[in-house]
């Protein structure tokens, strides 16, 4: 057999038991590709708990992912929103469960009067409720109302009273109907104490841009501020007859 010496052997084989820059340790390379592979794309995960929640209210996914494109908030807001949705199973679709955006660039969610009596009349105890007002009245608005609810399994019913001076606030809708804005703020009161319902804030705080911040700052200046648009959205929708 006749020795080969290296000066003798062509220079690709040489090369090619040479590893280059990129492939220096296979292990290596290997859980650098796995890693890319598994890495999730930007809004995957807020994509899934879309199909998570349209599953859990039995709606069709691709509603609810149109409803999240719409909702220009940013994505921490809208995972935040859609976990609650999913634990009451509230449709935001139907604005049973809506946010708002305070001056400040923090989010907060709460839930419209609609997403109130969804939960009141999904529960397997409640047996029926009933208002009474003052007699005495302020500007021909009573001073007070009181919300009775009554459950199967309680020996006494839940009664609540509210005072109007404590809850009207300067929105144009406390003027328009007063009495409805009483009772339905009455009606949450004491829906709250006799179920234990509670909706914990987002209190999510986002860095906004300038524009948005001198929007925030002075909304009277430019287009309106979100809190407008949704104020006046709350007035057709929440507290409509």
């Amino acid at each position: 057999m006749r020795k080969v010496s290296i000066l003798d052997m062509p220079e690709d084989l040489l090369d090619e038991d040479q590893p280059d820059e990129r492939s220096k340790s296979p292990k290596a390379n290997l859980k650098h590709l796995m890693n890319h592979q598994n890495q999730p794309e930007r809004g995957s995960a807020l994509d899934a708990l879309v199909s998570e929640t349209a599953h859990a209210l039995g709606i069709a996914i691709e509603e609810l992912h149109n409803w999240k494109q719409d909702a220009m908030v940013p994505e921490d807001v809208l995972k935040k929103i859609l976990m609650t949705a999913n634990r009451l199973k509230l449709n935001p679709l139907l604005d049973q469960i809506d946010w708002e955006q305070n001056l400040d660039g923090s989010y907060e969610s709460f839930i419209p009067i609609d997403g109130w009596i969804s939960l009141i009349h999904r529960e397997p105890t409640f047996q029926g409720i009933t208002f009474d007002q003052s007699p005495e009245t302020e500007n021909g608005i009573p001073i007070w109302m009181e919300c009775t609810i009554y459950r199967s399994n309680l020996a006494h019913p839940v009664n609540v009273r509210e005072y109007y001076a404590e809850l009207k606030t300067d929105h144009p809708v406390w003027q328009q109907m007063p009495h409805r804005m009483l009772r339905h703020k009455t009606l949450q009161q004491c829906a709250r104490l006799a179920f234990g319902i509670t909706v914990p804030g987002l209190n999510i705080s986002v860095t906004l841009p300038t524009t948005q911040k001198l929007l925030a700052t002075h909304p009277n200046q430019g287009q309106p501020d979100h809190k407008t648009l949704l104020k006046k959205k709350l007035t057709m929708n929440e507290f409509r007859a």
